[in-house]
């Protein structure tokens, strides 16, 4: 039993399957229709609720490595034949009938070689399976035009998977602790506890005066990073003209929640 995959092709894979297919649409064009004219020439993304659920039977060509559908409405292989021949003669319609259906044969044929699939099946008018036309279950659909005429040109997804090969995803390298912490700037500030004054001296302090604590000048300071508090208590010092800290503790650093 064929396994039914869920999920949407990503906007990258359906803009290269929509460019593979359009430029096999062209090329099959430039052969098979006798007014080609490459401004005539349209294949643009489409969905599947208007066609898949309304009007006659598409035509399918199944095979083990995907399947493709046209779904022609009321046009059928006799309409296509006429386009493309540049007619608009009803009286004999075999002729058209097999230029249609022979012309339809090439273009499946032609993506099914693109997606290097050999057993090669010709398209018949069936009911489509479950994920063929359907874009929530990661089918290509595209709306295809030769000048007034239409029709929608659907894959499977299992098709569309050889056609735009999803990329094989990289195995991200792990870097060290230390290369991950190199270079990442970190303010931290040292902080004395002053100790209390007595308000009156604070009420009409001057710029010049001397403002002085209760804590010696010998006591730790504390070390404070930048959104995670006090990491470590040390001892102010001077190395040559800047100023410095020896550590003397450091607290806890590291804090996990679930």
């Amino acid at each position: 039993m064929k396994e039914t995959r869920f999920g949407w092709l990503g906007e990258s894979r359906r803009e290269a399957l929509l460019a593979l297919i359009s430029s096999e649409v062209a090329a099959w064009s430039s052969e098979w229709w006798v007014h080609h004219a490459s401004a005539d020439v349209d294949a643009r993304g489409g969905e599947h609720h208007r066609f898949t659920t309304q009007g006659p039977k598409p035509f399918v060509s199944p095979s083990p490595s995907g399947s493709l559908a046209m779904f022609l409405g009321s046009k059928g292989f006799d309409g296509i034949g006429r386009h493309l021949a540049g007619t608009v003669d009803e009286e004999d319609t075999g002729w058209a009938r097999r230029m249609g259906e022979d012309a339809l044969d090439d273009l499946a044929q032609r993506i099914f070689r693109r997606a290097g699939v050999t057993e090669l099946s010709t398209l018949s008018e069936s009911s489509a399976s479950l994920d063929v036309g359907r874009t929530d279950l990661g089918a290509g659909v595209v709306a295809i035009a030769l000048g007034r005429l239409e029709w929608v040109l659907a894959v499977d997804r299992q098709l569309a998977d050889r056609l735009v090969p999803p990329r094989a995803i990289q195995p991200v390298g792990l870097t060290s602790r230390q290369s991950a912490l190199d270079g990442v700037p970190l303010r931290v500030s040292a902080v004395i506890d002053f100790g209390s004054v007595n308000l009156t001296h604070l009420s009409d302090l001057r710029v010049g005066e001397i403002l002085v604590g209760d804590r010696k000048l010998e006591e730790a300071l504390q070390l404070h990073v930048e959104g995670h508090g006090a990491v470590a208590k040390g001892y102010l010092r001077r190395l040559g003209s800047q100023r410095a800290v020896m550590l003397d503790s450091a607290h806890s650093q590291e804090r996990y929640t679930s």
